[in-house]
């Protein structure tokens, strides 16, 4: 999700250095290699690829 900044005039520029300060911590990391391996698609990868590619033929 993204987040915004609304910025005027008014805005000095100590409290735009702390708005982007909050914006720029970091969050938690996600383990993905939980997830390898876990969808199946019930088709090779290739040859759907390769069948996509041939109806453009």
């Amino acid at each position: 999700m993204a987040k915004v900044i609304e910025i005027n005039k008014t805005t000095s520029r100590s409290q735009l250095d702390e708005a982007l300060t909050k914006l720029s911590k970091k969050k938690s990391t996600i383990d993905l290699n939980k997830y390898a391996g876990k969808v199946n698609f019930g088709v090779d990868g290739l040859k759907y690829q390769q069948k996509i590619r041939d109806e453009w033929r």
